[in-house]
């Protein structure tokens, strides 16, 4: 075989395993069965009714602590399995990571619920067969390349989280790496965001989860290794039956039931999309592999000059076909940024023909909006670079035109081409369209920010507004409000219509709120039936504020006060007029700058309203700070 012909089989054989290996676990199939236990394993659970269990309180989307609440895959997971079992699992609070290691080393716990299997921790712990799996992956900042596997990072300095299964792995398996041990994986990730470390190994599920929970833009997943981390219950030594219930437990849970258990964690704005991950990838690779291949080809063969221009006739040949089979778009432009090359892909992506496109200025392909993005960034990178600054490659999310007059989002990778000396003389790139991973994270960025019912900012959109405002008002010294609405006479609605008509109420209470208050006002939803508004500044004269605030707030429960009319439809298709008559009590907080804080601006606010419903509802009272 000649060495042509190794090198093309050297290229595919890499991007083979490339693509097998960067993979997705789902869960595996878990066949339903009875639940039937033996009377040795009843007569446990009558002697065991309470099960103490060891939760990690930071490792979302598994399992996490949340406003006094755990929450995630294996608390819903267990508490079906608690439904089933007839025990009550006790959830172990207030413990790191590390000091539930410990408590069930020493026997103080009864299981744990999200676990990797290791031979450490079977001398003290038996495993239940795991409900999750995932690979292990490597992330850094995206300045090495493509990673291969672990033996990668030998003496590069790597983050990880103490106690977790990869610390035992690594230390064992590859004694060459140099670990930063740290208490939580956004610790972890930290230290690989500032460059402290060179790389973070981990799960797949909670190192997406606390990227885009922190906004770690820099780092990037570089890498696959032979890991999987496959998540399950673990009991204490001499828990037999307690293992045997609950794997029988698991057994019985309908597929269909633990398939939305996963969906509903895993795919709405906590999953990754690894495929686009592997695709991107591979078409990075493939270029790079094209221009080594293409430099060995020249260096090998150039004492023959008919041979070398047969070659590199293939050579162009092979690099079309791969170009036009790829789903991105590969370009090149020259210094002038005037495009020289262009991919078929461009048609699909935005409707042009390459023909259409080779010629024009590079910038013709962006909105007005975009082009001033990429020339502040581009001006940037031009002052880094003449300061002798090695830049890394550009990679920024623009709007791209299309020939029907639509607008897109692409994704751009470029990097400078240089000749011998060093010159730029031109660059090239790829692009790839990221339309719906855009639209998907405004909806993320709804759902933190937006009562879903009411589509009113929730608590957290509103304490970013409340501290806005109270700044604002530190500079004026203007006095503002907050005004804590709650609903006199909303649940007898719910207890005899049902849920449906009260979200209705519910919406027509937001509608009236929105259309009574200025644009510099905030109204927001809270939770149940009440809501808070914060009322910008009124006059320096607390006096004066006071008064126009009471005008305001008045003409609001004047507003709610009218009578509310719905139309339901029942069982039989007949249509139901309801009219409901719904007052509110409402509490006031005026405050003036940062003299106090927010969360005590809004107890007053609270205790105001409770004020006014002991006074008998459909009333205003003002708390005095």
């Amino acid at each position: 075989m000649n060495n042509t012909k190794i090198k093309n089989y050297q290229i595919i054989l890499f991007l083979f395993f490339l693509f097998s290996n960067v993979t997705l676990f789902a869960l595996d199939k878990l066949d339903s069965t009875p639940f039937v236990l033996t009377q040795n394993e009843k007569n446990w659970i009558e002697t065991h009714p309470v099960i103490k269990v060891g939760v990690d309180k930071d490792y979302a989307p598994y399992e996490w602590l949340e406003n006094g609440e755990y929450k995630g895959i294996a608390v819903d997971y267990m508490k079906r399995i608690e439904k089933i079992v007839g025990i009550e699992f006790q959830i172990v609070k207030n413990k790191s990571w590390d000091e539930i290691i410990t408590m069930a080393k020493n026997g103080e716990i009864d299981m744990i619920t999200s676990i990797v299997e290791t031979p450490e921790r079977s001398k003290y712990l038996d495993f239940t067969e795991f409900y999750r799996k995932s690979p292990v992956i490597i992330i850094d900042r995206g300045n090495n390349g493509f990673i291969g596997g672990l033996k990668y990072l030998n003496n590069k300095k790597v983050s990880i989280e103490k106690n977790y299964f990869m610390e035992e792995i690594l230390r064992k398996n590859h004694p060459n790496i140099k670990l930063q041990v740290v208490d939580t994986t956004k610790q972890a990730l930290e230290l690989v965001n500032s460059g402290e470390v060179d790389a973070y190994v981990g799960d797949v599920g909670l190192s997406d989860y606390i990227i885009k929970k922190y906004y770690f833009l820099n780092l990037q997943f570089s890498g696959q290794t032979e890991y999987i981390s496959t998540q399950g219950f673990a009991v204490t030594k001499n828990n037999t039956e307690l293992l045997s219930i609950l794997n029988k437990a698991a057994k019985s849970l309908p597929e269909d039931e633990m398939q939305s258990m996963f969906k509903y964690w895993l795919n709405v704005d906590r999953g990754i999309d690894m495929k686009t991950v592997a695709i991107y990838l591979i078409a990075v690779v493939v270029i790079l592999l094209i221009i080594i291949y293409w430099v060995y080809r020249l260096k090998s063969e150039i004492a023959q000059r008919k041979i070398i221009e047969n070659k590199l006739k293939e050579s162009e040949s092979h690099y079309r076909q791969l170009t036009e089979d790829v789903n991105d778009v590969i370009w090149k432009v020259n210094t002038n940024f005037i495009i020289t090359y262009i991919s078929p892909a461009d048609e699909r992506f935005r409707g042009y023909k390459a023909s259409e496109v080779i010629g024009s200025n590079i910038f013709e392909l962006f909105t007005d909006e975009s082009v001033l993005i990429l020339k502040e960034k581009l001006q940037e990178r031009s002052e880094l670079s003449q300061k002798g600054i090695k830049l890394p490659a550009l990679i920024i999310e623009l709007q791209h035109k299309c020939k029907d007059g639509s607008i897109i989002w692409g994704e751009i990778l470029s990097k400078q081409e240089l000749d011998v000396n060093g010159n730029i003389i031109g660059y090239h790139g790829i692009t790839r369209e990221i339309t719906k991973r855009k639209e998907l994270q405004e909806k993320i960025e709804q759902l933190a920010y937006c009562d879903t019912l009411t589509k009113l900012p929730n608590r957290r959109s509103l304490d970013e507004k409340m501290s806005f405002i109270m700044s604002k008002s530190e500079r004026s010294q203007k006095y503002c409000a907050l005004v804590f609405i709650d609903l006199d006479n909303f649940k007898p609605l719910n207890d005899t219509y049902g849920h449906n008509v009260g979200d209705l109420l519910l919406i027509e209470v937001a509608n009236r709120l929105k259309s009574s208050i200025r644009k510099l006002d905030a109204v927001a939803r809270i939770g149940g039936d009440e809501f808070v508004i914060v009322l910008d500044e009124f006059d320096e004269n607390k006096n004066i504020s006071k008064e126009n605030i009471f005008n305001v707030v008045e003409k609001i429960r004047i507003c709610l006060a009218q009578p509310y009319e719905f139309c339901i439809i029942n069982e039989k298709n007949k249509h139901t007029n309801i009219e409901h008559n719904c007052t509110a009590s409402i509490g006031i907080c005026i405050f003036k700058g940062e003299e106090e804080s927010s969360i005590n601006i809004f107890k007053c606010a609270d205790s105001a309203m409770y004020e006014a419903k002991e006074s008998g509802r459909n009333t205003i009272k003002f708390y005095e700070l």
